[in-house]
């Protein structure tokens, strides 16, 4: 359902000229699709949905320069690397970041042409491309000693999605057993993050590589879209987190091939698997209370109780399958 408040107040901070609106989904962000003569644009207002708990993070930045800080890493991304990704474009007051009088930040960035990656468009050659962007943004990004203002995807998280999750309890979303067997995940997770403390920095990684987040363009590339969730983490998130596009463990081999041939390190499924587990989690956590609208939702929370935290809980490997 279009907000036509904040959606008309948003359109007059950028010169569009006759724009044709549509909205795309609303979830971290309110964000439509803008047809402007010959161009088109993304329009995001940053404003969660209902029911979408946007501060899972915890962080104590200003929202302004949150986004801010997002819009100058895709900038970083763009002038340094060969990724094709969105062009940032600036507003009415010569910034990237505009606001509401509500002060919600508002930005917009170019369309990229082209279609989400889905089970139809997978192929090999995809998947490995796939792989090699992921791998391209994390060199970049690993090499960086500016720091930006982002999330802490790390331990700091599993404190606060256990809150959420007996929350979900009590309110009989999840079942007393499935938050027995996601608070023992929780402690997996934690120590395998020790490990990898000791071993690997953290960067900025893009912490959201669902399908709707990857667009295949006409020449094959893959571009990544929505970084409003990344933030500081291991390498192994995104290539943890891409797993829920659901590829069988054949195709997941083609995503470590293309990785792995622009960047020199290793890929432990140990350590996929908890970020894959955390993945999930963060979805749980911040979007169960709005699961009283999805049909879908009960079967779905059984089976990553039975494919995920079942056995992460107790020490043995997920399903090949997952």
């Amino acid at each position: 359902m279009l907000d036509t408040k904040s959606l008309c107040e948003a359109l007059d901070l950028y010169s569009f000229e006759n724009p044709v609106v549509e909205l795309i989904r609303h979830n971290e962000n309110m964000t439509y699709h803008i047809k402007d003569a010959n161009k088109q644009y993304l329009l995001r207002i940053h404003k969660s949905v209902e029911g979408f708990v946007s501060d899972i993070h915890d962080v104590k930045i200003n929202p302004v320069d949150l986004v801010r800080d997002e819009i100058k890493i895709i900038l970083d991304l763009k002038n340094n690397t060969d990724i094709n990704l969105q062009n940032p474009i600036i507003g009415n007051n010569s910034q990237y970041v505009q606001q509401l009088a509500d002060l919600t930040p508002v930005t917009v960035l170019e369309w990229i042409q082209g279609k989400t990656l889905n089970i139809d468009s997978i192929t090999s050659e995809v998947l490995i491309e796939l792989g090699r962007t992921i791998a391209k943004m994390h060199r970049y990004l690993s090499q960086k000693r500016e720091k930006y203002l982002r999330y802490a995807n790390d331990q700091s998280l599993l404190p606060i999605i256990a809150r959420r999750i007996g929350l979900a309890e009590q309110q009989k979303i999840i079942s007393k057993q499935q938050a027995y067997e996601i608070y023992r995940t929780l402690d997996v997770i934690n120590d395998r993050f020790d490990q990898l403390d000791c071993i690997f920095n953290k960067h900025i990684s893009h912490a959201d590589l669902g399908s709707s987040n990857l667009i295949l363009t006409a020449n094959g590339s893959v571009t990544p879209i929505d970084f409003s969730l990344c933030g500081y983490s291991h390498y192994y998130m995104d290539l943890g987190g891409v797993l829920e596009l659901d590829y069988r463990d054949e195709m997941r081999k083609y995503i470590h091939r293309g990785y792995l041939s622009e960047r020199d390190c290793e890929i432990n499924p140990d350590y996929l698997e908890v970020y894959f587990a955390l993945s999930v989690l963060l979805f749980i956590a911040s979007q169960f209370e709005r699961s009283v609208h999805w049909d879908w939702f009960d079967d779905t929370i059984k089976r990553w109780s039975t494919s995920i935290f079942e056995p992460l809980a107790a020490g043995r490997s997920l399903p090949r399958d997952w």
